[in-house]
């Protein structure tokens, strides 16, 4: 099935429900897909000796700075043909109203702390977060999650940054800890590529921080060199006036207005690598999707 497809059909699936707007605690609540979508106006949080089950087909649409805070147990229970979607206010394939395009760093993430109870994440595409899943428990269960255009990082666990993958599945199961050192001490992760696909990701985030990286350098050289640009002509100007005079040879003159000249191409050069990387960043986020 396409992509301009499942826009359609998830357009007019969602159409059937009204939304449900959440915040703060989910107990009790009922998390299955006759709510969606679910509108996250807050942080949402399972609070610690509580249990919380997001079912199969559930999609948490989450505005900026929100996320989910997760101190007791989870258990998301998607499957294959019907994930539970983890994703952005403004991700207009499940947000047919949205009055933008969804990026990197439009909402928080899932946040697991050290103390939380079983946590088995099944079936899940999470996109468009800071942090996708940060978790200090390094008991959590990851099986087939779909990972997409988050900012920092897809997933970290005790602080450690796990290789995850853009668009490539991926599992992880319970971690053995270091006792001295709490480091994880076995890493069984696997990122799960069946067909042997090469991970555009990577290529696209080479370009977005390498355009990010040249638009900075440029904005700075632009910056100091069109500073000196109006003190080097106004140079100029005046030993147009000297070399009237005959204070100033014409050599010494040539050598004030090469100044000056320099000064302009420094400030051309940084402009022109500014608006290059700058193009460059803007393009590589639809590159990535």
């Amino acid at each position: 099935m396409s992509r301009s497809l499942l826009l359609v059909v998830s357009v007019v699936v969602f159409s059937l429900f009204a939304e449900t707007r959440i915040k703060g605690d989910l107990t009790g609540m009922n998390l299955d897909e006759s709510g969606n979508p679910f509108i996250v106006e807050q942080d949402i949080i399972v609070p610690d000796g509580q249990k919380v089950v997001i079912k199969e087909g559930c999609v948490f649409l989450f505005n900026p700075f929100t996320g989910l805070q997760v101190l007791g147990e989870l258990q998301v229970k998607g499957t294959q043909e019907n994930p539970v979607v983890f994703t952005s206010i403004y991700d207009n394939q499940y947000n047919a109203e949205s009055p933008q395009l969804p990026n990197p760093f439009d909402w928080n993430g899932l946040l697991v702390t050290r103390e939380a109870g079983s946590i088995t994440l099944a079936n899940f595409h999470l996109q468009y977060s800071v942090y996708g899943i940060k978790s200090q428990n390094p008991g959590i269960k990851v099986e087939n999650g779909i990972f997409k255009q988050n900012g920092q990082f897809h997933f970290t666990i005790m602080d450690k940054i796990q290789f995850v993958q853009d668009n490539i599945s991926y599992s992880f199961n319970q971690q053995e800890l270091d006792p001295n050192t709490n480091d994880v001490i076995k890493d069984t992760g696997k990122n799960s590529n069946p067909e042997g696909k090469k991970d555009p990701s990577r290529g696209v985030k080479i370009l977005r921080y390498s355009s990010l990286g040249v638009a900075a350098v440029g904005l700075i050289t632009g910056a100091v060199f069109g500073a000196q640009v109006p003190g080097a002509f106004n140079d100029v100007e005046k030993a147009e006036d000297e070399v009237r005079a005959h204070n100033f040879t014409n050599t010494q003159y040539e050598e004030i207005r090469n100044t000056f000249h320099k000064k302009v191409i420094g400030a051309s050069v940084g402009a022109g690598a500014l608006i290059l990387g700058g193009v460059g960043f803007g393009i590589s986020f639809p590159l990535g999707k």
